[in-house]
């Protein structure tokens, strides 16, 4: 069944705003606004939801469906809903977009190179959109109840990063007429193409024990943990990690030799 003219027309120039409304409404609400839309009006309402409501929807529709939404999205929208897909799923799907061009782009954003950021982004960060009403965010977050140390990461309208949600502030406010942009703490991505030990070593760690990691472009990928870092790194050391270790063996080697000449030329039997 063919959606009405109207729902089709305000969905196509409002998707943020009927997102915004049906994260706060459930998942009744979204079977109905669903239900008749066009793939390519669904894909750009997806993309702005809220992390909770997303995996809910992308949870009870099958690849098949999957794969007719990213066929229409654009490949902002597309790769918005490829990052709340588990990995298995997601190059099961991503292999059968049609279009070549857009699957290429969608895998150099997002496959990365073992040692780098990117690889060991955790895509499940919990981000809500800049211009968002503080009184609709206080309720998408009680439904989505995230533990109380949940960093909340604010995206724009295309989920490019924008800051940290000042979240005690944001809860205190007496002012309903406020967006979340009022709360926006700047914190400094990481880029995901940045490898491990260069990331190691940035002083962002000492104030944050989770920091975003963002594409060439600005978009949103995750978030990457201190000690999923840590972790990374031991498991799976890096080519400089490699190159000083053989600097480090072949400096033991040297003073092991150099240990022996000098025995021979000072010991019981060598010269004095």
């Amino acid at each position: 069944m063919e959606a009405h003219p109207l729902k089709l027309a305000y969905a196509r120039q409002y998707p943020g705003e009927l997102a915004a409304w049906l994260a706060a409404r459930g998942p009744e609400a979204f079977a109905e606004a669903l239900d008749g839309l066009p793939a390519d009006a669904v894909a750009p309402l997806l993309a702005r939801l809220p992390q909770g409501p997303l995996d809910r929807v992308l949870t009870e529709h099958g690849d098949e469906q999957l794969i007719r939404w990213l066929n229409a999205a654009n490949a902002d929208h597309a790769l918005t809903l490829l990052l709340h897909v588990e990995a298995p799923r997601r190059s099961r799907v991503l292999a059968q977009v049609s279009s070549a061009r857009k699957r290429r782009t969608l895998e150099r954003l997002l496959i990365y190179p073992r040692e780098t950021v990117g690889a060991q982004v955790n895509p499940a960060a919990l981000r809500l959109e800049v211009t968002t009403p503080l009184a609709e965010a206080v309720t998408l977050l009680r439904a989505d109840r995230p533990e109380p140390d949940t960093p909340v990461w604010l995206v724009d309208s295309a989920g490019f990063y924008q800051g940290l949600l000042d979240l005690g502030g944001a809860l205190i406010a007496e002012s309903d007429t406020l967006t979340l942009r009022s709360f926006l703490v700047p914190v400094k991505a990481l880029r995901a193409e940045t490898g491990l030990l260069d990331a190691r070593r940035l002083r962002a760690w000492l104030a944050h024990s989770e920091l975003p990691v963002v594409d060439h472009r600005n978009h949103l990928l995750g978030t990457l943990s201190h000690a999923r870092l840590i972790s990374a790194l031991k498991s799976a050391p890096g080519p400089d990690t490699g190159i000083a270790d053989g600097l480090g063996e072949l400096t033991r080697q040297y003073f092991r030799v150099l240990g022996t000449c000098l025995g021979d030329l000072l010991g019981p039997g060598g010269r004095r």
